[in-house]
């Protein structure tokens, strides 16, 4: 595991990017002036943006200050060597107040990402230990050598939103004017929060402006969006484009727990654009002039229906499919119920009626095509996160996707329902394999996908 890390120099026009986070316990200050103890890096919550372009080399050095149970840096949906994961027992040691560890990974995904601790998650990650990550597409000429805290250029860093006049997809390569919003949801103490806004953000755009909101979702579990006042395109999830994503409008978007949306839009000449968030709450109203035509209220979209993505945009080719030969196949069954877990008994949520670690490992070897059945045998909702692979979903409850091919990091299982995804092995390691309600994780909803011939000098049991 130790010799999986990454690569010390960029690509062929790319540069390195140094960023440097310490982990500290703060009181933070929302947009409506009420103050919230938290876990922060740098002091912020969310924690300075990490902004690179394609083919950069990434270099984050993570130090801890005074967070007592310790901290990692998890790269949520990016496919970094294990080595570089940041998962504590597993592919690390938790660094401790005082201590510190640097990560290096290639920005070789484009798209919307985030980071966040992975020891002591449930409780790490609620209180405030993550940020945003963003990786544009290169442009073309040499990126100029950053070397900072974190913070972009681009970004106001406080709130993880990027100003006007960066590129239509944001980020340091910049070249096409336009509004470019990276929005983390987050809930505090039972409130929910866009960046570190309690409180609706207020913009305004030129009509004619491209504007791209990139939605993440922080939380343990999943939040409804809906966008009124003007029609717009789901164009990527969980940082991968779709084929042909068709117009929407009036209709809600359901966001899994760790899953990150990107809607584009031009905007209106003479109407405010509303983002909501579980149709109560306003999150972004965005007007192109004083005296625009408003976009009504937070509860308007409460009777749209659910937007289907698996049935969104237009089918493509993709490197294998349902009628593929598979070279392993592994079934989950998620439940909850009484297990035994390390020799003692525990009401647990459960993946084939164990609990970690008394999960049994999945074995799998360099190239092979591996499929995965999950099942949700439970009543709650299990949104299920593979570390370091992709997968494409093939079927849920029995129906093939017939719109775009979708890659996902993160996927809502529901009560009752039955995913069929597959992926290629194709990025040794050791890796996590679990539900991102991280309560559910603390409750043993965890195993490992081991590759052959990998083994760690860690200790396995780790505390994420």
């Amino acid at each position: 595991m130790t010799s999986l890390r990454g690569p010390s120099e960029p690509a062929p026009g790319g540069t390195t990017r140094r960023f440097a986070l310490t982990a500290r316990t703060a009181t933070v200050t929302l947009s409506s002036g009420r103050r919230v103890a938290a876990w922060t890096f740098d002091g912020k919550v969310p924690g300075p943006p990490i902004t690179a372009v394609e083919g950069d080399l990434v270099e984050v050095r993570l130090r801890n200050a005074d967070v007592t149970s310790g901290v990692t840096i998890h790269w949520h949906g990016y496919d970094v060597p294990a080595g570089e994961d940041g998962v504590p027992g597993l592919t690390q040691d938790a660094v401790r107040p005082g201590q510190e560890f640097t990560y290096r990974f290639l920005a070789n995904q484009v798209g919307t990402y985030w980071y966040h601790t992975h020891e002591v998650s449930d409780i790490g990650v609620r209180k405030g230990l993550y940020g945003m990550l963003v990786v544009t597409r290169r442009a073309g000429g040499p990126a100029d050598q950053v070397s900072g805290s974190g913070s972009d250029p681009a970004s106001d860093g406080e709130t993880g939103r990027t100003r006007d006049g960066g590129a239509g997809t944001g980020g340091p390569a910049a070249s096409t004017p336009g509004l470019d919003l990276t929005l983390p949801v987050h809930t505090f103490g039972g409130v929910t929060v866009l960046g570190d806004h309690d409180r609706a953000i207020e913009r305004s755009a030129a009509p004619g402006t491209p504007v791209r909101l990139r939605l993440v979702n922080t939380d343990n579990t999943p939040h409804r969006f809906t966008l009124a006042g003007t029609p717009y395109r789901l164009v990527a999830v969980d940082g991968q484009d779709l084929n042909g994503p068709g117009e929407l409008g009036r209709v809600g978007l359901r966001l899994p727990a760790g899953g990150r949306y990107d809607l584009a839009f031009t905007m209106p000449v003479a109407r405010t654009v509303l983002l909501a968030v579980d149709d109560r709450t306003e999150g972004l109203r965005l007007s192109p002039q004083e005296g625009a035509g408003s976009a009504g209220s937070a509860g308007d979209g409460a009777g749209w229906p659910e937007l289907d993505i698996t049935r969104y945009g237009t089918p493509a080719g993709t490197p294998f499919g349902p009628g593929s030969r598979f070279d392993r196949r592994f079934t989950l069954v998620l439940d909850r119920g009484l297990t035994f877990s390390g020799g003692q008994p525990l009401y647990a949520h459960t993946v084939n009626g164990r609990a970690f670690p008394s999960i049994p490992t999945q074995v799998v070897r360099d190239g092979e095509l591996i499929r995965f059945t999950v099942v949700n045998r439970s009543r709650d909702t299990h949104p299920w996160h593979l570390h370091g692979h992709r997968v494409l979903v093939l079927s849920r409850d029995g129906r093939a996707t017939s719109g775009s091919p979708l890659w996902l990091d993160t996927f809502d299982v529901r009560p009752g329902e039955v995913w069929e995804v597959a992926f290629r092995a194709a990025n040794p390691g050791l890796w996590m394999n679990h539900c991102h309600n991280l309560a559910h994780a603390d409750q043993g909803m965890v195993l490992h996908l081991n590759y052959e011939d990998v083994t760690t000098p860690f200790h396995g049991a780790h505390g994420g």
